[in-house]
């Protein structure tokens, strides 16, 4: 039974480690295409609609339903900069 505890405990660890890897990946991505779009001088939100530990708990407990999702329309885990906002 400790065995089954353990490896709970190791997998949850691994599952919050790659969200948690993700979620600063797609962050930085997300503020170099906002720096890209406004040195072109497009238009680019103020501020993130789900930032700071409503956006990391999201990033963390879903990441696995955005990578997918991402590699379905893209091809890729990280959206590209045209569709980032």
């Amino acid at each position: 039974m400790k065995r089954l505890v353990y490896a709970v405990i190791i997998l949850a660890l691994i599952y919050a480690s790659v969200g948690l890897s993700l979620h600063f990946k797609w962050k930085s991505d997300w503020k170099a295409c906002k720096e890209l779009k406004a040195s072109k001088g497009e238009f680019v939100e103020p501020r993130e609609v789900f930032g700071g530990i409503i956006g990391l708990a999201f990033d963390v407990s879903a990441w696995p339903m955005y990578t997918l999702a991402n590699i379905y329309h893209f091809g890729t885990p990280f959206p590209p900069c045209s569709v980032s906002e």
